[in-house]
C-alpha cells in the first residue's frame, strides 16, 4: 500500500526519534548551568500512538466531483518527532529549568529504548532474511 510504512518503518521511525531525544537530552545536560536556557523535549510515542488507534484518520470523504479535494489517510509516516522547549517549570533564580537527575535519568531510559527496539528491528529484519532465502541459512 503507498502511503502507509511497516512495522520496519514505524521501529525505523521510532528509532530516529530515540536519537533525537538523546541529542536534546544531551543539550540539556550541557547546559545544565546556562542562565535562562529552557530545557526542550521530544515528543513521539503520544503522536504515533495517536496515528497508530486512528485518532489523527480523517473522516471518510466521498468526491463526487473530480474538482473536489481529494483525501488520502495520514500514514504513519508523516508522524514526525517533536522538540518542545519545556515551559512553566522553574528549577533556579536564573530561569535555568534544567532538572539534572531528571535528564540523567531520561538519558539512561532512551539508552534503553534505544537498544531494546534496535534488538526487535535486527529480529524482524533477521526473520525476513530466513524467509526470503526459504529458511536456508545464509
Amino acid at each position: 500500500m503507498a502511503g502507509t510504512v511497516g512495522p520496519i518503518g514505524i521501529l525505523a521511525r521510532t528509532l530516529d526519534a530515540l536519537a533525537l531525544r538523546q541529542q536534546v537530552t544531551a543539550s540539556n545536560v550541557a547546559n545544565a548551568d546556562t542562565p535562562g536556557f529552557q530545557a526542550q523535549a521530544v515528543r513521539f510515542e503520544d503522536l504515533l500512538e495517536s496515528m497508530l488507534s486512528g485518532r489523527f484518520a480523517p473522516l471518510p470523504l466521498a468526491r463526487t466531483d473530480p474538482r473536489h479535494i481529494a483525501t488520502t489517510p495520514v500514514s504513519a509516516a508523516s508522524v514526525e518527532p517533536e522538540v518542545v522547549e519545556l515551559r512553566g517549570t522553574r528549577y533556579r533564580a536564573d530561569g535555568n529549568n534544567v532538572d539534572i537527575e531528571q535528564q540523567m535519568g531520561l538519558l539512561a531510559e532512551t539508552t534503553l529504548r534505544y537498544s531494546a527496539v534496535s534488538e526487535i528491528l535486527a529480529r524482524r529484519l533477521a526473520m525476513l532474511r530466513a524467509m526470503a532465502s526459504g529458511g536456508q541459512g545464509s
